[in-house]
């Protein structure tokens, strides 16, 4: 009997990786893969848009479908995608 194909993770917290590696994960998962991907980035002045300027340049490719206020207080939720 054949083993069910593994499917990825619906959640990964990427606390533990410095910002520039959780970039290149969000990027690389919505390029290689075609996924649409939810981030949650904290809302502290420039954050959000040094995140989207990173994702630009390294994924010219990604866009960015919405981006509202988060679940709790101080966080942003950024959906990107492929174009």
């Amino acid at each position: 009997m054949s083993q069910p194909e593994k499917r990825p993770e619906a959640f990964v917290d990427l606390h533990a990786l410095s910002e520039d590696e959780r970039i290149q994960m969000i990027g690389h998962t919505v390029v290689a893969h075609g996924k649409t991907v939810g981030v949650m980035v904290d809302d502290l002045p420039g954050k959000v848009e040094r995140y989207l300027k990173k994702l630009r340049e390294r994924f010219p490719t990604v866009v960015v479908l919405s981006q509202t206020k988060g679940p709790v207080d101080g966080v942003v939720t950024i959906k990107v995608g492929p174009q």
